[in-house]
C-alpha cells in the first residue's frame, strides 16, 4: 500500500507499507490487538462496535478519530457498561490525515498530516497513557514531533468545534436562497471559496456551543469549549492570531481541492445540492442534533443551531426539531443523548464520573 504525502508534510513524498493482516472478519484482527484505531464517520459507529464487540478484551484501547458524534454514547449503548468499564476509549481531534483515495486499497493522496491534537479519554485516569500513545503513533522524529494534549472528559471531545461547526455554516450560507428546482451554475470549492458570511455563521454556531459548555459547567458537569479559530487555526495549524476564519480556510494547504456537496442537475446543466451527502447526514443528524440534545439537558438556548437544523431538515425530509424542541419523529437516526437514555445532568455526571 502506498501513501503519497504532499510536499509540505513531514514525512513527505511516497511512503510504502505492508499490512500484516487484512480481513473482513473482526475476529482476525481485533482479538490480538492492544490498540484499535477507528478513523470513521459517526454513522459507522454502531455497525463497527457491534462487529468488534465479541472480540474485545480487557485493557484494549479504542482510538476513534475525529472523536465526534457521541461515540461514547454509542459505546455505552452497544457494548454495555460492564465491557465499557474494562477498556479505554480515546477521541483524537482533529483527524490526523486530510486525504483522498486514488486507488482503493493501493494508493491514497495525503494532503495534510497534523501534528497537534486534543485528546478526550474515558476513563479520564487513562489520559497520560493515551497522550503518550498518540505522540508515538503520529510522531516521526524531531522534525515531525507531535504535540498531544488532553481536553478532559470524552464529553469535551464530543463538543469540540470541528466538522459540525464548519460544514453546516458553509452550506446554509451557500444555499440560503436555494429552493427546489433551482440550479447552480457551478460547484464552488468548499474552502478556497469560503465567504465572510460562512465565517460569521461559524462564529454563531460556536457561540451556541460555548454557551452549552458554560451551562453544563454551572450545573456541575465541567466542559470547556474553545473557539474554533483559537483551537483549529491557531493551535493546530499555527495560523497567525492576526488572521481570521475566512482567510484560514481559503488559504490553508490542508483544505485545498475539496468541492461542495453538489451533484450535476438531471439535465446535465449546472448543479443541485445532494442532501444525502455526509455533510448533511453526518453533521446535522450526528452533529448539531447531538449538540441540541445536550443543550436541552443543560437548559441552554441555541438559536443558531436551531435555525440550521430546522433549515436542513426541511430539505432532508426529516423531523428533528418541532418549534424549538427536540421532539421530532426522526430522533432515532440521530446522536441526541436522549436517544440513549441520557436525559438529565445526573445521567451525564454518572457517565463521566463527575458526580
Amino acid at each position: 500500500m502506498i501513501a503519497n504525502f504532499a510536499s509540505h508534510n513531514t514525512p513527505s513524498g511516497i511512503i510504502k507499507g505492508k499490512p500484516t493482516v487484512v480481513s473482513k472478519d473482526a475476529k482476525d484482527v481485533i482479538s490480538d490487538a492492544d490498540v484499535i484505531i477507528m478513523p470513521l464517520p459517526s454513522f459507522a459507529y454502531p455497525s463497527t462496535l457491534e462487529g468488534i464487540k465479541p472480540y474485545l478484551k480487557e485493557g484494549q484501547i479504542i482510538c476513534v478519530t475525529p472523536g465526534q458524534g457521541g461515540f461514547d454514547w454509542f459505546a455505552k449503548d452497544i457494548l454495555g457498561e460492564e465491557l465499557l468499564n474494562k477498556i479505554t476509549i480515546c477521541g483524537i481531534m482533529p483527524m490526523p490525515f486530510n486525504c483522498r483515495i486514488e486507488t482503493f486499497g493501493k494508493l491514497v493522496n495525503v494532503q495534510e498530516l497534523k501534528k497537534k491534537y486534543s485528546i478526550g479519554v474515558m476513563p479520564l485516569k487513562k489520559l497520560p497513557e493515551c497522550i503518550d500513545l498518540v505522540n508515538d503513533m503520529f510522531g516521526s522524529g524531531s522534525d515531525g514531533s507531535v504535540q498531544a494534549a488532553g481536553t478532559g472528559s470524552f464529553l469535551e471531545a464530543t463538543m469540540f468545534p470541528i466538522n459540525a461547526v464548519i460544514h453546516p455554516a458553509r452550506l446554509i450560507t451557500l444555499l440560503s436562497n436555494w429552493k427546489k428546482g433551482d440550479v447552480l451554475d457551478e460547484n464552488p470549492l468548499f474552502y478556497e471559496d469560503f465567504t465572510d458570511d460562512a465565517a460569521e455563521m461559524m462564529h454563531m454556531i460556536n457561540a451556541d456551543l460555548i454557551a452549552i459548555g458554560k451551562g453544563l459547567t454551572k450545573k456541575g458537569c465541567p466542559v470547556n469549549v474553545p473557539h474554533i479559530f483559537d483551537w483549529l487555526a491557531v493551535h493546530v495549524y499555527d495560523e497567525p492570531n492576526t488572521s481570521n476564519l475566512k482567510t484560514f480556510f481559503s488559504t490553508n494547504d490542508g483544505y485545498k481541492g475539496f468541492r461542495c456537496p453538489l451533484v450535476p442537475a438531471k439535465n446535465g446543466n449546472g448543479y443541485v445540492p445532494d442532501f444525502t451527502n455526509r455533510y448533511f447526514t453526518e453533521d446535522i443528524n450526528l452533529g448539531l442534533v447531538g449538540y441540541k440534545g445536550i443543550a436541552d439537558i443543560a437548559d441552554v438556548k441555541t438559536p443558531t443551531i436551531d435555525k440550521i437544523i430546522t433549515w436542513a431538515q426541511s430539505y432532508m425530509g426529516k423531523e428533528f426539531i418541532v418549534g424549538d424542541k427536540l421532539t421530532g419523529k426522526d430522533l432515532g437516526i440521530t446522536n441526541a443523548p436522549q436517544r440513549f437514555g441520557i436525559t438529565t445532568i445526573a445521567d451525564l455526571k454518572k457517565l463521566y464520573h463527575t458526580e
